[in-house]
């Protein structure tokens, strides 16, 4: 379990926005009845970090649990990990645990001379049935059915693990706060989203969980995205974004919300637990939506149509509809649509 924190001169925070400070995001619509809202809040931030729209409480403070990854194979890279390609889309990834994956994740620990017992992530079963199969066949009667590799977060793992390995640093404390491969993640987010860490929590994964703004969470996404394209961009921010585009299927699965965005729209999209979406263009325009109760009904909907408002010279518009209709949640009713998830007013009202 990660080291505690050093206790801080001033109070820390304990609590996201309210829902006083929230705005409606999305509608569930079944049957011409609204059958449920979802609130939160969501910020788009220009290239140069700025804030061009905002709704609810941009910034308000929030763990942005799993969208942080790209910042921390940032830090992985920094710190001399051995990544290369699908390698680094997989410490970016909250992947569904297939033998593609699992074989990624095993792959970077075998060149740093290390196996999964070293992962400390929790073990998992694949995220898909077939993926269980697959498993099942593989361990043969008896073998174990779960494994930290089909752990979502094991590809990050496994980065801190190489960056730990080739950087000389001990390898079985590499989740303790005051590990330099952690001390490096601090310092990165610090760099890319303009502000310093608030608070550290516990992820689900076992990593060090930081608290963000939803705006800094924006300012630092939006940097890696613009890295190809920028002279003045550090090298790993630039293999980061490289490796989330050239291999979509490793950042989360092939027929999954974030990597048919990725594929089908050329535009970088990482969600978080608990209702978190970030997505940017490759200017670096980005969106970050969080939900208040933690659903994920309004994230890709909210991100897409926003980047789609901001950045419409990055993002292909004709092919935006049949993207939206898959990542889409389906309203059915024995089988059949029977309603959609719709944009509530505050967020329309951006987009007049």
């Amino acid at each position: 379990m990660p080291a505690s924190p050093q206790p801080s001169p001033h109070p820390q925070p304990t609590a996201t926005f309210t829902l006083g400070e929230a705005v409606e995001l999305v509608h569930v619509v079944r049957n011409g009845f609204i059958e449920s809202r979802t609130a939160g809040s969501a910020v788009v931030t220009a290239p140069d970090g700025t804030v061009l729209a905002s709704l609810g409480s941009p910034d308000a403070l929030i763990y942005p649990r799993s969208t942080l990854k790209p910042l921390q194979a940032i830090a992985s890279l920094r710190h001399g990990a051995r990544l290369v390609d699908e390698q680094i889309a997989l410490a970016c990834g909250s992947h569904r645990g297939t033998a593609r994956h699992r074989q990624t994740a095993a792959t970077v620990l075998s060149y740093a001379g290390m196996d999964e017992s070293f992962l400390q992530c929790p073990p998992a079963w694949p995220a898909d049935p077939s993926g269980i199969l697959e498993l099942a066949e593989e361990a043969g009667p008896g073998g174990p059915l779960q494994t930290p590799l089909a752990y979502n977060c094991s590809g990050k793992h496994a980065g801190f693990l190489s960056a730990a390995k080739h950087g000389g640093h001990d390898v079985h404390t590499y989740l303790d706060l005051d590990h330099p491969v952690q001390r490096e993640v601090a310092a990165v987010l610090e760099e890319y989203c303009g502000e310093p860490v608030a608070r550290w929590g516990v992820d689900g994964c076992g990593a060090p969980a930081p608290v963000l703004s939803l705006t800094g969470l924006a300012r630092g996404f939006g940097r890696v995205a613009s890295a190809p394209g920028r002279r003045d961009a550090e090298i790993h921010a630039v293999s980061v974004a490289t490796a989330m585009h050239e291999n979509p299927w490793a950042v989360h699965g092939e027929s999954s919300s974030n990597t048919v965005v990725i594929r089908r729209l050329g535009i970088l999209a990482k969600l978080g637990a608990d209702g978190v979406m970030v997505m940017a263009a490759p200017d670096g325009t980005s969106v970050a939506v969080k939900a208040l109760d933690g659903g994920p009904r309004a994230g890709n909907l909210v991100a897409l149509v926003l980047l789609a408002q901001f950045a419409p010279e990055h993002i292909d518009l004709e092919a935006l509809p049949g993207v939206l209709e898959t990542v889409a949640p389906k309203i059915l009713g024995r089988g059949q649509p029977v309603g959609q998830v719709q944009l509530a007013r505050p967020v329309l009202d951006l987009l007049d």
